[in-house]
């Protein structure tokens, strides 16, 4: 018997340790200092979720005047949304504005992110935009499109899974959690996830649609945290509204820098 619990207690402790540390394996949320330094021109728009106070910012067109497009930025892990001003000033669509999101627990967001949590944080960011552009959330919705790195690539996708949107521009996606899950710590220890992100049954819910936004995907073939074979194996299910682009010589976080110029053409194509 003294043997059986202790075999039971070694087979247990793996399981339990990654129940209890999986939210810091998965989630690395930078903070921003106080006071936050909001970029020129930059809105702060501020909501409630059920994870507390949250702010998204607001990045209107250069033209200065109403947005022809919005454009939902939606970060990796580790990045904020207000490290994205600079990069996205350059980008060729002058009447392109950009709603950039934060999940709970990064920046100046307070609770903790999950799949639900964060949903919650773009449904309620699109709301508080509405409101500040005095549009319809239809209004707003119809201008729609969506681009996220990495992690926030799973963030767009499952929000255009729920709400209409006019274009998708990926970088360096993950097939789905699970299979990321499953490279850090093996079968059957990957199965203990609880943070299911999903982009493959994301990319087949839009795949049913009258008329699937067009998706365009760039990844680093020098990826060492998402191989490039998931954003490829995304695009080769969708043929007909998803398309690739290896970026030679890209690692993870490089390939937003290195392939700058083409991903800014694709947010700027209409």
């Amino acid at each position: 018997m003294r043997a059986a619990r202790m075999l039971a207690i070694l087979l247990l402790a793996p399981v339990l340790l990654l129940l209890g540390c999986q939210h810091r394996l998965i989630y690395h949320p930078p903070r921003y200092a106080e006071p936050v330094q909001i970029p020129a021109g930059v809105v702060t728009l501020r909501f409630q979720t059920g994870e507390g106070r949250q702010a998204a910012y607001w990045m209107p067109p250069q033209s200065g005047a109403e947005p022809q497009r919005i454009w939902m930025v939606c970060s990796g892990n580790a990045t904020a949304a207000l490290q994205w001003p600079e990069w996205l000033a350059t980008v060729p669509d002058a009447s392109a504005g950009f709603l950039l999101i934060d999940y709970p627990g990064y920046g100046a967001n307070e609770g903790d992110p999950d799949p639900a949590r964060i949903l919650a944080v773009t449904e309620a960011a699109m709301r508080a935009l509405a409101a500040h552009l005095r549009l319809t959330p239809e209004a707003v919705e119809a201008r729609l499109a969506l681009f996220g790195h990495s992690l926030g690539c799973a963030t767009a996708l499952q929000h255009a899974a729920r709400h209409p949107v006019q274009r998708i521009v990926l970088v360096a996606p993950f097939t789905t959690m699970l299979a990321m899950a499953r490279r850090v710590v093996g079968w059957p220890l990957c199965h203990v996830l609880l943070h299911r992100f999903d982009n493959e049954a994301r990319l087949m819910e839009l795949a049913t649609t009258t008329k699937p936004p067009p998706i365009v995907i760039f990844h680093g073939d020098q990826d060492q945290v998402i191989p490039v074979a998931m954003g490829r194996s995304l695009a080769q299910a969708h043929p007909g509204f998803v398309t690739f682009h290896a970026v030679a010589g890209a690692d993870h976080d490089g390939v937003i820098d290195l392939a700058k110029e083409a991903i800014q053409r694709a947010l700027a194509q209409r």
